[in-house]
């Protein structure tokens, strides 16, 4: 196998499918993020990580501190040699030894940590069954030695089950109960407390309403629920003073500091290897059985068969597309891993290393779901349903909301509503369901009405909110969070919100039509019209264009700032959108290639902020360079991608691209510090002391848009209300590439050559065979595979 990619801390798998890594001393916790849409964990290449149900907030089932450096919490194993009285964990976590050997190589929907220590080699592989609330920890060990090893393996985990982080934690823990089952080869934790409110509304008057549990294939040799005698009083897990007793205490019960830990007796003749599996999860009450649980996965042959269905399991939701082109950057990223990232970790786990979240936020996991629409359309459309429910009848939605027993914050946000129609547009393309539009759904305030009234009442909600020159008024901030004093008294203005709702309109006003509500179609299109001209009458700075004023009138993103002169937003949405003439959005460009187009990608603003404007917000009080503030954030570098490839600027197009695509940082790799195989919500700028750092992997709505990209506008094959277009923005040293894609109910195999080394335009269509007008490929709709060749060229060359 050739190993791609590679640096001095690992390398991709030929197929770009996993990543191994092959020290545990990674610039940072290089980990993975492991959901099946209920379930889910975090894992470190130290082994170290936690577990939650739900959301990582409100229902955490194993304890953690956020800690990039320590990264010293986790589900640890021991395993201990009783003969040479020495012991090591299964990860590098807990206890650190020095090694012969370690790799941990990951891949979607699981972790496997090879580590061999003393003659010894485990392979431990972690993973989320793929239809059931638990984790399984399959455990191999092989004695490469040649005399008989008496060895035992303890599992350790401490539980919090309930709301994290648990700050008050002697309080916590006074409620939770753990009891055990030998005969089960079992140990269990229940808690009479979660935090909520009762029906009465009376606080912490409810139950933790599952039991967490811990599992072992083999028979038990001993175990322990209680912390203290396990660790032992001021000790730490990398020596708990277990490790130093024949067996384990044996405490349970109400009065102790509540873990799991179990230990299993293993003897392993010279050359014998056995697998010992552990699971861990929790039921709910009334609706699942913890000993079903237990039975149905704790033991060897079923953890494999597990396995194997999480392979099934994520193959539906990555392999129904597949590219191959001359760049394996954009190929790993585009078929596995950004896929993956958004999946399994934006939209299902909503938790990573760098933020614990509680809910959905309302544009993030908005945006997030288009990911599924090539592979299973269906979790888009819940999730475009989902997101209405958490609107008012007035228009506005929640910014976020807990995803258990819902709540959240009512804002002035000017972007978050807009985002229904907007995802609703690329949902209709890619699926052509109008019939979602007819599919009522309740306001948080009212009763139901079909999907399109709701965002009919978003766009309308937004029209009253217009400045006295016909700008959008900028509300508590828009899409840029960190603008969070700039318009707060409904004074000031977002020329990106005039953008985005010009875009917004265009899709919207033929939709009404198509409904028959005519009326707004034209008002949609008159507010469009006033909006291209007050845009372009008062957003003109002469090179570029602004980002807003400031409730005082000020403006931001102006020659005439002295820091936070020129942003990228409102220049790539000028080109994006339509709503600038060719003149100025080619010159927008130019200002966005000349200023912020940078080693690392293309930065927010220019120069970063260095000092704190209250009348600006949060994002001058980062320090130059970081995240908003001049750095690169990665979810507005891809739309730079659109820019330029809608500007016919391939060249630009594509190093906007690679310069933020992830695996290709593996050749500075001590610079970037972050994984190479998932993307980074932001890298940092030219004034940070640590330029080209990256940064809150996997958690970033960055993952989808950076996969968005590159199937749209670098490869252009894009849907349409009619068809699939094909207009490829692409390096003229390609040859060519592949595009495999279902889409509506059939399969389109897509063969693109570029005999000229051109970057754009068609010479020649055929489809299964026969020649083809056009570039925008039919509906067939009839559940077979059609090839199409694609070449490229000018069409007058075709004789």
């Amino acid at each position: 196998m050739k190993k791609k990619f590679e640096s001095p801390f690992g390398y991709f798998s030929e197929d770009g499918r996993e990543y191994t890594i092959t020290t545990p001393f990674t610039p940072r916790p290089w980990g993975n993020v492991i959901s099946n849409g209920d379930y889910a964990i975090m894992i470190s290449q130290t082994g170290s990580g936690y577990s939650w149900r739900g959301n990582a907030g409100q229902n955490r089932i194993t304890r953690s501190f956020q800690d990039l450096i320590k990264d010293n919490w986790g589900k640890y194993f021991y395993i201990r040699d009783l003969k040479r009285q020495t012991y090591w964990s299964a990860a590098y976590k807990p206890v650190m030894r020095s090694y012969q050997r370690y790799e941990v190589t990951h891949g979607a929907g699981y972790s496997r940590f090879l580590h061999q220590v003393e003659d010894i080699e485990s392979v431990l592989t972690v993973f989320v069954a793929a239809d059931a609330p638990l984790e399984i920890f399959q455990l191999t060990l092989t004695n490469l030695s040649a005399e008989t090893r008496e060895l035992d393996v303890t599992s350790y985990a401490e539980w919090l089950l309930g709301f994290a982080p648990d700050e008050h934690r002697e309080f916590h823990k006074l409620f939770i109960e753990t009891s055990a089952d030998p005969q089960r080869r079992a140990a269990f934790a229940r808690k009479c407390l979660w935090g909520f409110p009762d029906d009465k509304g009376r606080h912490n008057n409810v139950d933790w309403p599952y039991t967490a549990f811990m599992a072992v294939s083999e028979p038990l040799k001993s175990f322990d629920c209680d912390k203290e005698s396990f660790l032992g009083l001021y000790h730490n897990d990398d020596h708990p003073q277990a490790m130093n007793a024949s067996l384990l205490a044996g405490r349970l019960g109400r009065f102790t500091d509540a873990i799991a830990a179990l230990q299993v007796a293993v003897t392993l003749s010279p050359g014998e290897a056995k697998t010992i599996v552990f699971t861990l999860g929790a039921a709910e009450d009334g609706r699942e059985d913890a000993h079903e649980l237990i039975e149905r996965f704790t033991a060897p042959e079923k953890s494999v068969q597990a396995l194997e269905a999480v392979h099934d399991f994520w193959s539906r939701f990555l392999d129904v597309e597949h590219v191959e082109t001359p760049d394996e950057a954009l190929n790993f990223m585009t078929n596995t891993w950004a896929k993956y990232q958004a999946i399994s970790c934006r939209l299902w786990g909503k938790s990573a290393f760098y933020q614990v979240s509680a809910g959905y936020g309302f544009r993030d996991q908005l945006q997030d779901s288009q990911i599924f629409l090539v592979s299973q359309p269906e979790h888009a459309r819940r999730q475009l349903l989902l997101h209405a429910s958490q609107q008012f009848i007035e228009g506005d939605v929640l910014h976020w909301w807990f995803s258990i027993r819902g709540g959240g914050p009512r804002t002035n946000c000017s972007d978050d509503l807009l985002w229904l129609p907007f995802i609703l547009d690329a949902y209709l393309k890619e699926t052509g369901d109008y019939a979602i539009l007819d599919e009522p759904v309740p306001y948080l305030n009212a009763p139901a009405e079909p999907l399109y009234q709701h965002c009919k009442r978003a766009i309308e909600r937004s029209f009253s909110r217009f400045s006295p020159r016909g700008i959008p008024l900028m509300g508590d901030h828009d899409w840029n969070d960190g603008l969070s004093a700039v318009g707060t008294l409904l004074k000031g203005e977002s020329f990106w919100v005039a953008e985005f709702l010009y875009m917004i309109l265009e899709a919207f006003a033929p939709l009404a039509r198509r409904r028959g509500d005519e009326t707004f179609a034209r008002k949609c299109e008159d507010v469009r019209a006033s909006l291209k001209d007050a845009f372009n009458r008062f957003g003109w700075d002469g090179e570029w264009y602004l980002q807003a004023t400031t409730d005082d009138g000020l403006p931001l993103g102006s020659r005439e700032n002295e820091e936070g002169k020129i942003f990228l937003m409102p220049n790539i949405w000028a080109a994006m959108s339509g709503i600038a003439d060719a003149k100025r959005a080619r010159t927008a460009m130019d200002a966005v290639t000349k200023y912020l187009l940078k080693d690392y990608g293309t930065l927010l603003n220019y120069p970063a902020f260095t000092r704190p404007r209250t009348d600006i917000g949060y994002v001058t009080r980062y320090a130059p360079g970081l995240r908003e503030n001049g750095g690169v954030y990665t979810h507005a570098a891809t739309w730079s991608v659109w820019a330029y490839a809608q500007m016919g600027q391939p060249d630009l197009a594509y190093e906007a691209y690679r310069r933020i695509c992830p695996p290709n940082r593996s050749a500075d790799i001590e610079t970037y510090k972050a994984e190479p195989y998932v993307t980074p919500g932001n890298i940092d700028g030219p004034l940070s002391e640590y330029y080209g750092r990256g940064g809150w992997t996997w958690y970033t709505g960055s993952a989808q848009w950076l996969h968005r990209v590159a199937t749209h506008w670098i490869l252009g094959i894009r849907p349409q209300e009619n068809g699939l277009l094909v207009e490829p923005t692409i390096p003229s040293v390609w040859s060519g590439f592949k595009v495999t894609r279902r889409f509506r109910n059939a399969v389109y195999d897509i063969r693109v050559e570029n005999p000229q080394h051109v970057s754009g335009g068609i010479r020649s269509v055929r489809v299964d065979g026969q020649p083809f007008a056009g570039n925008l490929l039919p509906v067939f709709g009839d559940g077979k595979t059609h090839v199409i060749h694609v070449v490229l060229g000018k069409q007058q060359d075709a004789q």
